[in-house]
């Protein structure tokens, strides 16, 4: 991934990103290390909102300026990619050219997006890691 420029990234895997998240969702941050996570973007001007990458959690850890995704947030997990839809990690400061799974196509295959974090069971994993097969798969 090319797009490092906090330096909580400094001595991590080229692989791994730092996503935030609302610390609200208190049962997430229990739950998050060592888990298969899914990132959905929501639509915003620019973006059509979709299905963007999936990787595997490793750590918490509490931030205090600004990175990718915009924004400043307390909590954070380093999250290592495994896979990616077409441009996200090409130019992830570019999301206009993102060629994510869109919201209709996760309807087609059973999959309803919520707002917020939600569970999967793992026959949904699999038929969304399934999408994203042929997309961009990452090594360290």
């Amino acid at each position: 991934m090319k797009y490092r420029k906090t330096r909580l990234l400094e001595n991590k895997p080229k692989n791994w990103m730092l996503w935030g998240i609302n610390e609200r969702f208190k049962w997430v941050l229990r739950e998050l290390p060592n888990s298969t996570v899914f990132l959905y973007v929501t639509r915003k001007r620019g973006v059509g909102g979709g299905l963007a990458l999936y990787g595997t959690v490793h750590e918490i850890v509490e931030i205090k300026e600004r990175y990718w995704p915009e924004g400043v947030w307390r909590k954070a997990f380093y999250l290592e990619i495994r896979s990616a839809a077409p441009e996200v990690l090409e130019k992830p400061e570019s999301p206009s050219t993102w060629k994510l799974v869109s919201r209709k196509k996760l309807a087609e295959i059973g999959i309803r997006i919520l707002p917020g974090p939600q569970k999967i069971r793992e026959k949904e994993a699999e038929k969304l890691k399934l999408l994203l097969k042929f997309s961009v798969r990452c090594t360290t």
